[in-house]
C-alpha cells in the first residue's frame, strides 16, 4: 500500500507572490523546497505527495509543475 503526504507547500521568497509570507513568520521565511523535506519522506516511507499552493496564481501553479517534473515523487 502507498503512503501519500495530502497536503505539502512548496515556495521560493524571491518568486514575490507570497505575500502572507513575511519576516515575522521567521521559522518559515526562507525557500522551502523538496531537497528539504527529502529525507522525512524517506524516513516515514512516503510513496508521493500532494503539493497544494502557497499562492493563488498562475506563476505559482507554473512553479508547481516545473517541481513536479523534476521530482516524480
Amino acid at each position: 500500500m502507498s503512503r501519500i503526504d495530502a497536503h505539502l507547500h512548496f515556495w521560493q521568497l524571491a518568486r514575490g507572490d507570497y505575500h502572507w509570507l513575511t519576516p515575522a513568520l521567521a521559522p518559515l521565511y526562507r525557500d522551502f523546497g523538496p531537497a528539504d523535506i527529502g529525507q522525512a519522506l524517506d524516513a516515514a516511507d512516503v510513496d508521493g505527495v500532494v503539493v497544494v499552493q502557497a499562492a493563488a496564481t498562475e506563476a505559482e501553479t507554473r512553479y508547481l509543475f516545473e517541481l513536479a517534473r523534476a521530482d516524480a515523487r
